[in-house]
């Protein structure tokens, strides 16, 4: 799979005006790119700060508010190019993956290997999810999103996986495990009802950390928390939860912008990835694409501090 991505020395470099002067009339120093990667690796505390010339710290706290401020500039600049480079190469990536759709065809979808009475006993356990999502969750969900106005709630129409798929789901648990009745088959889709929350950038960290916080205080019990920051193919943070009143899971993912995007462009390469008819040649090509994707998704800071669960 190929795309026409512009080469580094194509790319913008960071948003700053021609002139060097800002909207304000306030001359703007030029960060030089060994301070920012210095200062992106570094805390306050931490020895060996960039110099800076003609600076004289009197005492340690305004040296830490100059290095604070200093690092928010680079962060800035650090993500304005960055959402540049991805509005760049968006388009490129999306034309690839329809290319490749279309050359190569994705294999039909068996049906089901279900008797009719295992059918309706998973029909009657969708319903039972349906209103869960309707009763319990989603209106708990989002009184949670209204505790922060600075993130939100995204993808909120695709928040109930489907039935066909829940019944496919189903059914290859029941084919791997031949002892599982089709309620308990059913408890073991962890996704069947799903929302993300949608951070910028430099908010991402701390409001991950509050919002686990605030799904516990809403009733919700974590089961699980992966973080894939540190993934090539895949960024952002997985969780499954678990509505204490009838033990119904449900998942919630916590993305920046540009991640989602990200992960909305390669998610028909990850479902066809995980295909069992899906041959080992085309996972690599399918791998490849997901990784050359996510090379252009910035990482916010302290992303990968986020622990997993458990």
């Amino acid at each position: 799979m190929g795309i026409d991505c512009p080469e580094e020395d194509d790319l913008p470099a960071a948003a700053t005006s021609s002139d060097g002067i800002d909207a304000d009339g306030v001359i703007e120093e030029e960060v030089p790119q060994e301070a920012i990667d210095a200062t992106r690796e570094r805390t306050p505390d931490a020895p060996g700060e960039p110099a800076v010339a003609g600076t004289d710290f009197t005492d340690d706290a305004s040296r830490h508010e100059y290095y604070a401020e200093f690092r928010a500039k680079v962060e800035a600049l650090y993500l304005a190019d960055a959402r540049e480079r991805w509005e760049q190469v968006k388009p490129g990536f999306r034309e690839e993956w329809r290319r490749y759709a279309d050359e190569h065809p994705a294999p039909l979808d068996a049906p089901p290997d279900i008797g009719e009475e295992t059918f309706v006993q998973i029909e009657h356990g969708c319903k039972e999810i349906r209103e869960t999502e309707e009763n319990i969750v989603t209106p708990t969900m989002t009184r949670v999103e209204a505790e922060d106005p600075e993130r939100w709630l995204v993808g909120l129409e695709f928040r109930c996986k489907g039935q066909d798929r829940i019944v496919e789901k189903v059914a290859n648990w029941m084919a791997a495990q031949s002892e599982l009745t089709p309620e308990k088959a059913l408890a073991m889709v962890k996704d069947p009802i799903r929302y993300t929350f949608q951070y910028a950038e430099a908010q991402y960290t701390e409001g991950v950390y509050a919002d686990v916080e605030r799904l516990k205080l809403a009733g919700f019990e974590l089961v699980e928390l992966r973080n894939s920051w540190g993934s090539e193919t895949y960024k952002g943070i997985n969780s499954r939860w678990q509505v204490s009143e009838n033990e119904q899971l449900f998942e919630v993912q916590f993305h920046t912008e540009i991640s989602f995007e990200a992960k909305q462009l390669t998610h028909p390469a990850y479902e066809r990835f995980r295909n069992t008819s899906t041959s080992e040649a085309e996972q690599n090509e399918l791998s490849n694409f997901q990784r050359k994707v996510n090379t252009y998704v910035p990482e916010p800071q302290r992303a990968r501090e986020i622990p997993d669960f458990p």
